[in-house]
């Protein structure tokens, strides 16, 4: 008669064992790949929601007839201004003289984004001005009562955007 031995071996074959380790360093290499481009999103998206942020500061500076250098309310109300010259900062400013337009004596602050992120359109092409004339407040977007103004930044990394709309309501919408 004839005894089958049963073979019981206990332990990884280094074919399986190095299965495995590619297996473990292909997930961790996947991980580290999206984290990163997640992280970058998320810059953006944070980065998207201060422009809204900074541009309903200004529309409430109007509205709460904020003074300008603790002097006087300005007469042409607030607004922020943004240019295609300088894509990586934009400006909160007082319309001093009234004219609808940012003038270099009339910035209040200056913000300046992080490297990596800019401005990458501005509709109306060229330079933005968006002003909030109290006490309504009336919105202005380069002049005119009846616009809608879009800001566009990017991310330079992943090349993704992110769109910030005001229209002439006062409407602040980030997307």
């Amino acid at each position: 008669m004839l005894i089958l031995k049963k073979n019981s071996s206990k332990g990884f074959t280094l074919i399986e064992l190095l299965v495995s380790i590619l297996i473990i360093t292909t997930m961790t290499g996947l991980f580290l790949v999206n984290y990163h481009n997640t992280n970058k999103r998320s810059e953006l998206n944070i980065e998207k929601q201060k422009l809204a942020s900074n541009i309903r500061l200004a529309q409430n500076y109007s509205l709460g007839s904020k003074t300008y250098n603790g002097t006087n309310v300005p007469t042409g109300g607030w607004g922020v201004h943004f240019t295609m010259t300088d894509s990586g900062k934009y400006i909160i400013f007082a319309d001093i003289d009234g004219d609808q337009a940012y003038d270099l004596n009339e910035a209040m602050e200056t913000k300046t984004l992080p490297s990596g992120v800019t401005i990458n359109s501005l509709s109306p092409a060229g330079a933005v001005d968006i002003i909030f004339l109290p006490p309504n407040p009336t919105v202005y977007i380069n002049g005119l009562v009846s616009a809608d103004a879009q800001i566009q930044l990017k991310e330079n990394i992943n090349n993704s955007t992110a769109v910030v709309t005001v229209n002439f309501f006062g409407l602040i919408d980030a997307d």
